[in-house]
């Protein structure tokens, strides 16, 4: 019983909060998102008619920031948020049975709705590193952990920060940016970017609700790891089925419109029912983007699916994601943009396997600016005096150098 009282405390999703937080910020944010969902719905009609996408397999390589305040650096048990590997690769575990359906868990929807989404995840390493802050904001601090822990290339991997969370929320997640990907697409403002920073796009998750079966997990309602599930979703562009809005829509046709959220610590699964406009519908409650328990989750619908896939397409940073996904080859492969560069040069790094890369930067003299940094994919050249650069990438036995120029 203490446990559920202590459960009903918490809040199972910051992401709302947080895209107030962006769009009170910068109002141009919403006339993108508005123009990110004409885009989606359209792309979801042509993949329809051209019957494309939403079968394929989709695997997304996933690293995994472990932020912890441990001295001493002692590795898992109760009250760490130093967790241990097998607890992260049983998030993995729960992420791929959740979005193939094959869970196990049963609901009143699940035969009739839930459906393989096509989408898997792959761990391809753990960061560990010691802050001696104790506890994080999900809403204010993502700039913080990603300086902590710099994401790996966020158009080739999901980064997912876990750490210890404040005002009890179980985790946050940063929606994709959206736009029809074309010759003629020339970016967002600058307004815009800013709120849609490359540098901070993942999830975060409190340590004491990722994966399942750990002894840093302590609750009783949201224990299996679910929670990652939900912000992934998010990730992937699906909204809460309630639509954020009493009788909102998620856009997706084939989840019953739902007054609010289900926010409960009902473990036993009770029915839940919403009156929308006068029509009566049984909740699905048993929704990854639901709030319900962990233990009633078992449904991504196949409107769901289409609109992952969609933004798959359609987000810069996804599609590129889905694009280095595909490639099998054993190059390694580099790509610098943009190029000129006056502020930060992003490097686009193919390698077989996912092993690990080192950097070394050379001026046109052959000084070395930079020496051996590891997967390092986004360089600062404010400071950079004008000139000639070259970019020396080692992995496997392989090197390519490529040069920029800072302008």
């Amino acid at each position: 019983m203490l446990a559920q009282d202590s459960d009903a405390l918490l809040q199972r999703c910051a992401s709302t909060e947080l895209e107030a937080l962006k769009l009170s910020r910068y109002p141009a944010l919403q006339k993108l998102r508005n123009k990110s969902e004409e885009a989606i719905q359209n792309r979801i009609k042509v993949n329809k008619a051209l019957r494309t996408s939403a079968d394929e397999i989709v695997t997304i390589p996933v690293v995994v920031h472990v932020i912890h305040s441990e001295e001493g650096n002692p590795i898992g048990g109760q009250g760490n948020a130093n967790i241990s590997d097998d607890q992260i690769q049983s998030q993995i575990d729960v992420l791929n049975e959740d979005y193939s359906n094959t869970s196990g868990y049963k609901g009143f929807y699940t035969d009739s709705l839930g459906v393989d989404t096509g989408i898997r995840f792959k761990l391809v390493t753990v960061v560990r590193t010691f802050n001696e802050k104790t506890q994080f904001s999900p809403i204010t601090d993502a700039d913080e952990l990603a300086a902590i822990s710099p994401a790996w290339l966020t158009n080739r991997y999901l980064n997912i920060w876990v750490c210890r969370l404040s005002d009890r929320y179980l985790g946050t997640s940063q929606f994709p940016v959206v736009t029809e990907i074309n010759e003629l697409t020339t970016g967002l403002s600058n307004e815009a970017e800013k709120a849609v920073d490359a540098l901070t796009d993942g999830v975060i998750i409190d340590f004491r609700y990722f994966g399942r079966n750990s002894p840093a997990i302590t609750s009783a309602v949201y224990n299996l790891g679910r929670t990652t599930t939900h912000e992934v979703g998010h990730w992937l562009g699906l909204i809460h089925i309630w639509g954020d809005r009493n009788c909102g829509t998620d856009h997706c046709a084939d989840t019953p419109t739902a007054f609010t959220k289900n926010e409960t610590t009902d473990i036993s699964c009770t029915p839940v029912f919403s009156d929308c406009r006068g029509v009566t519908t049984r909740n699905m409650i048993e929704n990854y983007m639901d709030y319900s328990p962990d233990a009633c989750m078992s449904v991504f619908t196949n409107d769901q699916k289409e609109r992952m896939h969609a933004v798959l397409q359609l987000s810069p940073r996804r599609a590129k994601l889905v694009e280095y996904s595909k490639i099998s080859g054993d190059n390694l492969l580099v790509e610098l943009y943009p190029n000129p560069v006056s502020d930060q040069l992003t490097a686009n790094i193919y390698t077989p396997n996912y092993q690990i890369f080192t950097v070394n930067v050379f001026d046109q003299r052959g000084h070395r600016i930079v020496s051996d940094a590891v997967n390092l994919n986004y360089l600062d050249v404010n400071k950079f005096p004008s000139g000639l650069y070259f970019y020396k990438v080692s992995s496997g036995g392989q090197t390519i150098t490529k040069r920029f120029v800072v302008r």
